[in-house]
């Protein structure tokens, strides 16, 4: 059990953002329980004309974004029908009363991620006949969406094993824009898109380009310095490393060597920080 008590609705959002970066999602489902029971006390207490406490977004927010991120949780750990649950709480928040523009910009929000996250769980069941429909509502939708409903496609497309070819040439030059981002959540997701499409090329039986991209992958995010991305690529080439050619074996040496080499330059720059201080 997380130590959560004491804590508001901002410091319990922060801590879900970073669970999400580690792929933590057993923590998620409690500190998400915690941010909407809290969320409803001050929404109550609102209500009743109680002393509003700062906060730095609105309450219609918290509640929301509570309920998204337990039902992603769900979904990762593979509970599908628990996840759905969640979907239909924050597709209908119209019990969330005197709304002023952002608030309800907020329940709008929510009531289209809704229609999203209800696509990708019936992929992830094996309905590839909505994938159609997904795709026309990925078009329309919020371009900062698109890494996380395309990571969907290719999560179906892996574990039903069947061609998504033309999403993804539909979306490559989008694709080039999202490569370089600074939010370590948009990192995660960015990292888990270019690792599923490694994989995605493998089940596709093109192994040389998989592994191809999976050196890639590695450079990446050691140098975004996405530990989680990067232990997961690391796991994969070691699955793969049979179907490598001695040139892909050597390239994947000469990756690790370099990346260990930088860390260790890293430390021995902080020791000497260290000793200076101490000299001073």
């Amino acid at each position: 059990m997380l130590e959560l008590d004491g804590m508001n609705e901002d410091s319990l959002t922060d801590m879900l953002k970073v669970s999400f970066s580690w792929e933590n999602w057993t923590a998620i489902l409690e500190i998400s329980d915690k941010l909407f029971e809290l969320a409803v006390l001050t929404y109550g207490s609102r209500q009743q004309g109680a002393k509003k406490p700062y906060l730095k977004k609105n309450i219609a927010y918290y509640l929301g974004y509570s309920l998204c991120m337990k039902g992603i949780a769900y979904q990762k750990l593979g509970n599908l029908a628990e996840s759905r649950k969640c979907i239909g709480l924050y597709s209908d928040m119209s019990w969330v009363k005197n709304l002023d523009h952002e608030a309800y910009a907020e329940v709008e929000y929510y009531k289209n991620i809704a229609i999203a996250n209800t696509f990708v769980i019936d992929l992830l069941e094996g309905k590839v006949e909505v994938l159609a429909d997904y795709v026309e509502f990925i078009r329309t939708g919020d371009k900062e969406e698109l890494l996380a409903c395309l990571i969907t496609v290719l999560e179906s497309a892996i574990k039903y094993n069947f061609s998504i070819d033309w999403v993804l040439d539909e979306f490559h030059d989008q694709l080039k824009e999202l490569s370089c981002r600074e939010k370590q959540e948009d990192i995660r997701y960015y990292i888990d898109y270019m690792h599923l499409s490694a994989i995605y090329l493998y089940k596709r039986e093109k192994i040389h380009d998989a592994i191809n991209l999976t050196l890639y992958i590695l450079v990446i995010s050691s140098k975004l310095y996405d530990g989680t991305g990067f232990r997961k690529i690391v796991s994969f080439y070691e699955h793969i490393r049979s179907h490598a050619s001695a040139e892909q074996q050597e390239s994947y040496q000469n990756i690790m060597k370099n990346i260990l080499e930088r860390e260790f330059l890293k430390d021995e720059k902080g020791d000497l920080v260290i000793n200076s201080r101490i000299v001073d």
